[in-house]
């Protein structure tokens, strides 16, 4: 090999490169989680707190499942930690009221992960406790 073809190796190496980054911040801009404000984030983290002590009781749990429902359908304006905080209070009132459902495999994590994504540029650092089947 000489060294021309080094140097093209090397400059299409440093191009794939650079568009692989380039599509895969598009990609995440337009398929990734949506920005949410701090004081959404900060409510986040209100709603998941409160989510670590659910009733035991399933009617009880039911009923306060309703009111962190209303909570996030009136004060939150980024629908997407929205639904977020809404799935793990979810699976945080199924463990507590030792329902059979379990959710599938990843989906906890998947939810942690979008979560903090909604947040990451607000300031807030969300903390999600684990909840483990």
């Amino acid at each position: 090999m000489n060294s021309k073809h080094i140097t093209f190796g090397i400059l299409t190496a440093i191009i794939l490169a650079g568009v692989g980054f380039g599509v895969n911040y598009l990609w995440d801009k337009r398929f990734g989680p949506t920005a949410a404000s701090g004081a959404d984030c900060a409510l986040a983290q209100e709603l998941i707190d409160k989510a670590q002590t659910p009733p035991a009781d399933a009617t009880e749990a039911e009923s306060w499942e309703q009111q962190i429902r209303q909570v996030r359908y009136t004060r939150f304006e980024n629908d997407g930690i929205s639904t977020e905080v809404g799935r793990y209070v979810y699976w945080s009132r199924v463990k507590a009221t030792g329902a059979a459902e379990r959710p599938r495999a990843g989906e906890l994590d998947e939810i942690t992960e979008l979560a903090v994504g909604h947040c990451a540029d607000s300031g807030v650092d969300l903390r999600i406790p684990k909840l483990a089947f």
